[in-house]
């Protein structure tokens, strides 16, 4: 599987490196009417694109991600039912037996 990851980021990375190479040409790049810019690598201009599309799309999932961030970090109500019914058993089972069994009856006895 490691195999089958690395040659996928071999294939991604020729072919970033192939764009790369094949687009050397510039080009005027006109934001308004008043800023432009007459010989702009291509290849910069579409660099500058793509990380402002990542940056865009990070800033649309940032909401999701923080959401399902606090619901894993808050526990669920049966995780929380569950951690009751353990510790009552726990309570119980040491009642029961052990040490803390007679020491129970040895404190009942005395108060009567």
């Amino acid at each position: 599987m490691d195999l089958i990851a690395w040659i996928g980021r071999l294939v991604f990375f020729l072919m970033v490196l192939w764009l790369a190479l094949e687009n050397t040409a510039t080009v005027p790049l006109r934001l308004s009417s008043s800023v432009q810019w007459q010989n702009v690598p291509l290849l910069a201009v579409i660099l500058v694109c793509f990380v402002a599309g990542v940056f865009a799309g990070t800033l649309a999932l940032m909401p999701r991600m923080i959401r399902l961030r606090r619901q894993l970090a808050r526990p669920t109500r049966s995780e929380a039912a569950t951690q009751q019914a353990n510790e009552l058993a726990l309570t119980r089972a040491a009642r029961q037996g052990g040490a803390a069994g007679d020491l129970e009856l040895e404190t009942r006895g005395r108060r009567r």
